[in-house]
């Protein structure tokens, strides 16, 4: 065994280890509170929370499971949970921290809401979760669950904001906070140094397996079969529905045969993968995992539609790494966009509708508080330097996240310090429709002179939620790269509320001990008002948030080098996508790669498309 482990040092790193599985748990509490309000299982709800835990929906509050039992049965569709209800409710965008005494934590999270009853009424809703969690008897629970509303509407007219002054909502981190979701102290157990790598290896694994669904969602979204197909193994099976598909190159047929590769002008096929619960067998050998997927689907010819899916999936280690062996997406919902989900649709296969026959469909993992999680195989021994190794790399998977959708909250409240505060001290950001200014101060400069030292408009709340990260970690764990997918809700008082998706690309550092934003790329893809939904879109649209040519070419102070993608979402026609990962089962380079960047693109790269440019094959 290399390296000499001290006793002190086993603790410590026991303890950053603890607190790194504290905030896995933290996550996964939340997600299962979103997939049991779906199969509306309101005991398991319950049972997520402390003895004397607290759940605050205004203007009603509980303490307690049975009084909390008894609010989420007035609130959420009554105790039998009839069919005919929909709680369906989207846990995005975490913040999360770990107090330093290892038994508390707090939780920020977007939550999306598709409720409704089925005859009567189709609905939106939305709003900010501040979360406490407490380890009570050795287990991580909700201590208080505070619901703060921000948005809600009929789907036939779109949401709007619940008041003409929405509040901001206080937040519990600070951009060093948010950066530091473990701090250092937490107390650690004294176990052996191969148990402790082992369970540093599970968080590993967890992650990678992450990846490959979130890849999985990147790829169907352009339809990039060859790459879907290429994630599973090679008996593999994909389920939409009724349908089902086996071995990689039955797949690889099937979804040509559905549609062919590639977007044409006008199609729109967006599949999020959303709220992945990540279960890793003892014998780390095999992994399941449980999700929901939002879909957001348009083309010529065709009604824009709304779909919800529950994923479950089966996943293989491999010599060369793990694979998809299988995915199988079971529908809640189809709804044209300008009905809703009031009235349901016809079947129709592969995006067939379940709802409302039938809740979500009967939850396959462990709940997080009465079952406990069996502890990991622990195959040999582990040196120092491994433990070192894999716990870094594990705590780079959520140090990514968290300072990613830190900068998502901050921005919505127009705070412009603290927003620069993310980046790195020679980081990089572009700043839309002008270019690209290098340097945290450079950064700060150009946020204030393009928006002003003012909160945000009270009447306004341009929501950016921050989805599906694929995250790659370097070795030795002190530089991430996460890629992102933006659903920007936008909501206002006297509005018509509005959408915009993107794909964000970021480089995450490790500097003085605080993740930070190195790099910052955001890709524009569709700019939608509510009426009309993705077909009423017209070229112009894109440019709804941009200043004038005029005010651009003014600005000051200049950026230090131009966009890299596209100046304006391209919708309805289709613009490039880059992409910092290949293919991560066979290898496949992405038609457009990003390479680490200093932040600095020469145009003279990429190839102009009108007032646009696109994507630079590599970057300098």
């Amino acid at each position: 065994m290399s390296g000499t482990i001290t006793t002190t040092e086993t603790a410590r790193l026991a303890g950053r280890l603890s607190g790194t599985e504290a905030v896995r748990a933290i996550k996964r509490l939340q997600h299962a509170w979103g997939h049991y309000a779906d199969a509306g299982d309101l005991e398991a709800m319950a049972d997520l929370f402390a003895r004397d835990g607290r759940l605050v929906l205004p203007p009603h509050e509980a303490t307690g499971r049975d009084d909390i039992l008894a609010l989420l049965s007035r609130t959420m569709g009554g105790a039998d949970a009839a069919p005919d209800r929909l709680n369906v409710r989207l846990q995005l965008s975490p913040v999360v921290t770990v107090a330093a005494d290892g038994a508390t934590g707090r939780g920020r999270w977007h939550e999306l809401a598709l409720t409704g009853r089925h005859g009567e009424s189709a609905l939106w809703s939305g709003g900010i979760h501040e979360n406490t969690y407490v380890r009570e008897d050795g287990v991580w629970k909700i201590g208080v669950l505070h619901h703060h509303p921000q948005f809600a509407g009929p789907h036939e007219t779109g949401w709007r904001s619940v008041s003409d002054a929405v509040p901001l909502v206080p937040f519990h981190f600070t951009p060093d906070g948010a950066g530091t979701p473990v701090p250092d102290g937490i107390p650690g157990d004294e176990a052996a140094p191969e148990a402790l790598a082992a369970r540093a290896q599970r968080l590993v694994d967890q992650g990678l397996v992450q990846n490959l669904l979130a890849a999985y969602g990147f790829y169907v979204d352009r339809r990039l079969w060859d790459d879907v197909g290429d994630l599973f193994a090679e008996d593999g099976v994909l389920q939409w529905g009724d349908d089902e598909w086996g071995g990689r190159a039955g797949i690889r047929l099937a979804l040509e045969t559905i549609s062919p590769a590639g977007l044409r002008r006008g199609e729109l096929f967006d599949h999020l993968q959303l709220m992945p619960i990540v279960d890793i067998a003892p014998d780390g050998a095999t992994a399941r995992v449980r999700s929901l997927e939002l879909q957001s689907i348009a083309g010529p010819g065709r009604p824009d539609r709304w779909g919800v899916r529950v994923c479950d999936g089966e996943f293989r280690r491999t010599a060369s790494g793990w694979r998809i062996v299988a995915l199988r997406f079971r529908p809640r919902l189809l709804a044209d966009h300008d009905r809703g989900w009031r009235d349901e649709l016809p079947p129709r296969s592969a995006l067939g509708t379940a709802y409302p026959q039938s809740r979500g469909p009967a939850i396959a993992f462990s709940h997080p508080v009465r079952d406990a999680t069996p502890p990991p195989v622990v195959r040999s021994e582990a040196s120092l330097d491994d433990l070192r190794a894999t716990l870094a790399v594990a705590e780079a998977f959520d140090g990514a996240e968290n300072v990613a959708c830190a900068y998502g909250y901050l921005l919505d409240e127009a705070q412009w310090d603290a927003t620069a505060d993310l980046f790195a001290r020679d980081g990089w950001k572009e700043l839309s429709f002008v270019g690209t200014y290098i340097g945290r101060e450079r950064i700060r400069d150009s946020l204030v002179a393009r928006y002003g030292r003012r909160p945000r408009r009270p009447t306004f709340l341009p929501i950016h939620q921050k989805t599906q990260p694929y995250v790659t970690v370097e070795p030795g764990g002190q530089r991430a790269r996460v890629r992102l997918k933006m659903l920007q809700i936008n909501s206002g008082w006297d509005t018509e509320a509005s959408t915009v998706t993107g794909v964000y690309e970021e480089q995450i550092v490790r500097e003085d001990g605080v993740w930070r934003i190195h790099g910052m790329d955001l890709d524009y893809i569709v700019v939608t008002q509510w009426a009309g939904g993705w077909s009423a879109v017209t070229p112009d649209l894109g440019r709804k948030f941009a200043p004038t040519p005029e005010v651009i070419a003014a600005f000051d102070p200049a950026p230090d080098g131009p966009l890299r993608g596209l100046a304006f979402a391209p919708f309805p026609e289709i613009g490039p996508l880059g992409f910092h990962f290949a293919n991560p089962v066979s290898g496949r380079a992405p038609a457009v790669h990003f390479d680490w960047s200093d932040g600095r693109f020469d145009p003279a790269d990429g190839v102009p498309t009108t007032d646009m440019t696109r994507k630079a094959p590599h970057d300098r």
